[in-house]
């Protein structure tokens, strides 16, 4: 049984705590400061704090990485390992150095791609047809550390992020008990091979639809966005968020313009795209609630013709 002590904040996390304490001994948990969150900024715990207190396992919450009385702390409980698993921030020197064995990452990604702060969501935008979990060595730089262990995970076309967060957060925990193991045995990590790729965080203006582009292209990005910012456009002048779509070439629509509304059935609206077409399933215009296309068009008037843009 190893001591460990885990840095995270997000839900990821979670079934890797879990197994970690059927089978480790999880010293201690640091994870962000409350926060005001969602439209009311009510301060709430993040998922990992909510778990350490139904299990009874201490919690940290630094502003600072650098803080020495939260280090002395840290060096106090005399962790064998560190796990870190979507924390959010860069561990510090001060602090990898601490654990006797080593400090790990475990990353949604194959690295070397997608280094960086939204993998997941930047694997789906763009297309790719797999992905994976890559559990690295600490060496503080972003995602460059040696791999302990990697396994790869096929992506079907319909997955969004939800999704995919869902299935590799699953594929985490045996992953990384047997990174442990494999550390625990002295068996050295590798280094990465490859070319990197970088993986930004997201801004609002890359939900932005552009109906110019394919229309392949256009439902990864709404698969890759959904949960934020949300793949978005206007039409009739509202601000309009896209969450479920098709893209293909049915036969017997007419081709328009990009962005022209092709088609209107009870279930969808179809769009042209710079190629294909685009059927729409899901919508949300501002102030409303999101819901199917057939509820939307209850309320609004949407005829062929009408054109959806990047402005309002």
């Amino acid at each position: 049984m190893i001591k460990i002590i885990y840095f995270g904040s997000d839900a990821f996390g979670i079934p890797s705590l879990e197994e970690l304490k059927k089978r480790h001994n999880i010293a201690g948990v640091v994870t962000s400061p409350d926060r005001p969150r969602g439209r009311g900024l009510k301060v709430s715990f993040t998922p990992v704090k909510n778990w350490a207190i139904k299990n009874n396992i201490p919690f940290y919450q630094p502003e600072s990485l650098s803080d020495k009385n939260f280090i002395d702390a840290i060096k106090g409980l005399k962790p064998e390992i560190i796990v870190l698993i979507s924390y959010g921030k860069i561990l510090p020197a001060s602090i990898l150095e601490i654990p006797s064995l080593a400090a790990i990452n475990v990353h949604p990604s194959l690295l070397p791609r997608y280094r960086g702060a939204a993998p997941m969501e930047w694997t789906l935008i763009n297309g790719e047809k797999e992905t994976g979990i890559t559990v690295i060595t600490m060496n503080g730089t972003v995602d460059t550390g040696n791999i302990v262990k990697q396994e790869k995970v096929p992506i079907d076309d319909a997955v969004d992020i939800f999704d995919l967060k869902k299935i590799l957060s699953d594929t985490t925990p045996e992953l990384l008990v047997e990174s442990i193991e494999k550390i625990r045995k002295g068996i050295c990590p590798t280094p990465q091979e490859g070319i990197p790729s970088y993986a930004r965080k997201l801004t609002k203006k890359d939900g932005l639809i552009k109906w110019e582009r394919d229309a392949c292209e256009i439902h990864n990005l709404i698969r890759g966005t959904k949960e934020w910012p949300g793949a978005y456009t206007y039409i009739n002048g509202k601000y309009l968020k896209v969450f479920r779509s098709i893209p293909g070439m049915e036969h017997g629509e007419k081709n328009g313009k990009a962005g022209e509304v092709v088609n209107i059935d009870r279930d969808s609206i179809c769009v042209a795209c710079g190629k294909g077409v685009l059927k729409i399933m899901e919508v949300q215009i501002e102030g409303k609630k999101r819901m199917t296309v057939s509820e939307f068009l209850k309320g609004h008037k949407i005829k062929e013709g009408d054109r959806f843009s990047g402005k309002q």
